[in-house]
Protein backbone atom coordinates (compact mmCIF):
# COMPACT_ATOMS: atom_id res chain seq x y z
CA UNK A 1 0.00 0.00 0.00
CA UNK A 2 1.25 3.45 -1.23
CA UNK A 3 0.46 5.84 2.21
CA UNK A 4 0.59 9.84 1.24
CA UNK A 5 0.47 11.87 4.48
CA UNK A 6 -0.56 15.47 4.59
CA UNK A 7 -0.13 16.74 8.00
CA UNK A 8 1.42 19.96 9.14
CA UNK A 9 2.95 19.88 12.77
CA UNK A 10 6.25 18.17 12.27
CA UNK A 11 5.89 16.53 15.53
CA UNK A 12 2.81 14.50 13.86
CA UNK A 13 4.60 13.82 10.54
CA UNK A 14 7.43 12.21 12.76
CA UNK A 15 5.45 10.01 14.62
CA UNK A 16 3.33 8.49 11.76
CA UNK A 17 6.32 7.89 10.01
CA UNK A 18 7.40 5.76 13.15
CA UNK A 19 4.50 4.22 13.45
CA UNK A 20 3.55 3.13 9.71
CA UNK A 21 7.33 2.31 9.06
CA UNK A 22 6.84 -0.77 11.59
CA UNK A 23 4.11 -2.23 8.99
CA UNK A 24 4.44 -4.92 6.41
CA UNK A 25 3.61 -3.86 3.10
CA UNK A 26 2.91 0.47 3.56
CA UNK A 27 4.86 2.49 2.10
CA UNK A 28 5.20 6.13 2.88
CA UNK A 29 5.20 7.71 -0.67
CA UNK A 30 5.20 11.20 0.40
CA UNK A 31 4.33 13.93 3.12
CA UNK A 32 3.17 17.38 2.41
CA UNK A 33 2.57 20.15 5.26
CA UNK A 34 0.04 21.61 3.16
CA UNK A 35 -2.78 21.32 0.74
CA UNK A 36 -1.40 23.13 -2.00
CA UNK A 37 0.20 21.28 -4.19
CA UNK A 38 -0.25 17.71 -2.43
CA UNK A 39 -3.47 16.70 -4.83
CA UNK A 40 -1.31 16.35 -7.83
CA UNK A 41 1.82 14.60 -5.57
CA UNK A 42 -0.99 12.12 -4.55
CA UNK A 43 -1.50 11.38 -8.67
CA UNK A 44 2.12 11.00 -8.90
CA UNK A 45 2.94 8.85 -6.48
CA UNK A 46 0.14 6.65 -7.09
CA UNK A 47 -0.86 6.57 -3.33
CA UNK A 48 -3.81 4.04 -2.26
CA UNK A 49 -3.97 5.83 1.04
CA UNK A 50 -3.71 8.95 2.59
CA UNK A 51 -3.83 10.21 6.15
CA UNK A 52 -5.16 13.63 6.26
CA UNK A 53 -5.39 16.62 8.90
CA UNK A 54 -8.42 18.97 8.43
CA UNK A 55 -7.18 22.47 10.01
CA UNK A 56 -3.41 22.89 7.87
CA UNK A 57 -1.35 26.02 7.26
CA UNK A 58 -2.98 26.88 3.86
CA UNK A 59 -6.75 26.06 4.77
CA UNK A 60 -9.08 23.24 5.51
CA UNK A 61 -7.99 19.61 4.52
CA UNK A 62 -11.39 18.51 3.42
CA UNK A 63 -11.36 20.96 0.13
CA UNK A 64 -8.61 18.52 -0.93
CA UNK A 65 -10.55 15.05 0.35
CA UNK A 66 -13.48 16.03 -2.09
CA UNK A 67 -11.52 16.59 -4.53
CA UNK A 68 -9.43 13.16 -4.05
CA UNK A 69 -12.07 11.25 -3.41
CA UNK A 70 -14.38 12.65 -6.85
CA UNK A 71 -11.28 12.03 -9.40
CA UNK A 72 -9.75 8.71 -7.60
CA UNK A 73 -12.58 7.22 -5.23
CA UNK A 74 -10.28 4.04 -4.73
CA UNK A 75 -7.70 6.57 -2.79
CA UNK A 76 -8.75 5.41 1.03
CA UNK A 77 -8.38 8.72 3.75
CA UNK A 78 -7.95 8.18 7.43
CA UNK A 79 -8.49 12.17 8.29
CA UNK A 80 -6.33 12.74 11.73
CA UNK A 81 -7.64 15.63 13.75
CA UNK A 82 -7.45 17.36 16.95
CA UNK A 83 -10.78 19.28 15.66
CA UNK A 84 -12.98 16.36 16.37
CA UNK A 85 -16.22 17.59 17.03
CA UNK A 86 -19.21 16.29 15.41
CA UNK A 87 -19.90 18.86 12.71
CA UNK A 88 -15.93 18.13 11.26
CA UNK A 89 -16.54 14.01 11.92
CA UNK A 90 -20.04 14.53 9.52
CA UNK A 91 -18.29 16.78 7.10
CA UNK A 92 -15.34 13.88 6.95
CA UNK A 93 -17.48 11.35 6.65
CA UNK A 94 -19.66 13.06 3.80
CA UNK A 95 -16.18 14.21 1.45
CA UNK A 96 -15.70 10.74 1.76
CA UNK A 97 -13.24 10.21 4.70
CA UNK A 98 -12.83 6.45 5.08
CA UNK A 99 -12.24 6.61 8.83
CA UNK A 100 -11.97 9.97 11.21
CA UNK A 101 -9.80 10.13 14.48
CA UNK A 102 -9.08 12.24 16.92
CA UNK A 103 -4.90 13.00 17.29
CA UNK A 104 -5.15 12.88 20.97
CA UNK A 105 -7.17 9.90 21.87
CA UNK A 106 -6.93 7.78 18.49
CA UNK A 107 -3.79 7.99 16.82
CA UNK A 108 -2.70 4.20 18.04
CA UNK A 109 -5.50 2.81 15.68
CA UNK A 110 -3.92 3.92 12.22
CA UNK A 111 -1.45 1.03 12.39
CA UNK A 112 -4.98 -1.62 12.38
CA UNK A 113 -6.83 0.44 10.31
CA UNK A 114 -3.89 0.47 7.62
CA UNK A 115 -3.43 -3.39 8.02
CA UNK A 116 -7.34 -3.73 7.90
CA UNK A 117 -7.35 -1.88 4.68
CA UNK A 118 -4.79 -4.33 3.17
CA UNK A 119 -6.31 -7.34 3.86
CA UNK A 120 -10.44 -6.41 3.51
CA UNK A 121 -11.03 -3.35 2.18
CA UNK A 122 -11.89 0.18 3.56
CA UNK A 123 -14.75 -0.28 6.25
CA UNK A 124 -17.63 2.70 6.17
Amino acid sequence: MNLFIIEDSLLIQNRLVRFIEELPDVSIVGVSAEIAGAYDKIVDTHADAMILDIQLSDGNGLGLLKKIKSSIPEVRVVVLTNHSNEANRMQALRAGADSFLDKSTDFEQIPNILQRWQTHGPAH
